[in-house]
């Protein structure tokens, strides 16, 4: 099996010997496409946290991301996604009311640039009978990084027992909501990034009591 692909609207294209490790310096999620090459982002993998400085290239290949939406990897394509769990209790996913977040983020295999206020729906399964129904989220430059987009709801009521879904239902894929989302590398709005979420497995996440 090779190491990395470089087929374009491919989810598996990056780095395999980067681990699956949130808690990693080089998690794969980190990684991404540019004219140089697969790079890892700065910050602690590089020891360096310049966000101007020169990106680590973890395997050179000229043009790779694309310079237009025909050559390299084309349009930006959707590679992970996942619920981010905080420490507190408005923020960990437990159940509370009014005053609860629910936070995701999503991962591209090139860097992506956001104008508006995209949004995502996160389903809600209403195991609790609590009857709050699906979340919607938006688009939050707050812990985002240049191929990792974060969504957020806040103050929110969250029921015990509830199953919250990302990449389920019938609005799982990303809404422009009239934003956009386009390919960093082309520049401009040409090349729109891909915004299909349902081609990865669902994510889930069962609300505990507080």
């Amino acid at each position: 099996m090779p190491l990395w692909g470089t087929a374009h609207a491919s989810a598996t294209n990056k780095p395999k010997f980067l681990p699956e490790d949130e808690n990693s310096d080089y998690s794969r999620a980190d990684s991404y496409a540019t004219q140089a090459g697969w790079v890892m982002q700065n910050g602690a993998a590089t020891g360096n946290d310049n966000a101007s400085a020169d990106l680590e290239v973890l395997v050179a290949i000229g043009g790779l991301a694309g310079a237009t939406d025909t050559t390299g990897l084309r349009a930006p394509t959707v590679t992970d996604m996942r619920f981010v769990i905080g420490t507190t209790a408005t923020t960990d996913l437990t159940a509370g009311s009014s005053s609860q977040r629910i936070l995701v983020e999503i991962s591209w295999d090139e860097g992506v640039t956001v104008a508006g206020s995209p949004r995502i729906v996160v389903d809600n399964g209403n195991q609790s009978s609590a009857g709050q129904g699906d979340y919607t989220l938006t688009y939050t430059a707050t812990g985002s990084t240049a191929n990792r987009k974060r969504f957020t709801a806040t103050n929110i009521t969250v029921a015990e027992n509830d199953v919250t879904t990302l990449g389920g239902g019938s609005q799982a894929d990303i809404a422009l909501n009239s934003g956009t989302l386009s390919d960093t590398t082309v520049g401009g709005t040409t090349t729109a990034a891909l915004r299909v979420l349902t081609a990865l497995s669902a994510q889930t996440q069962t609300t505990t009591a507080a």
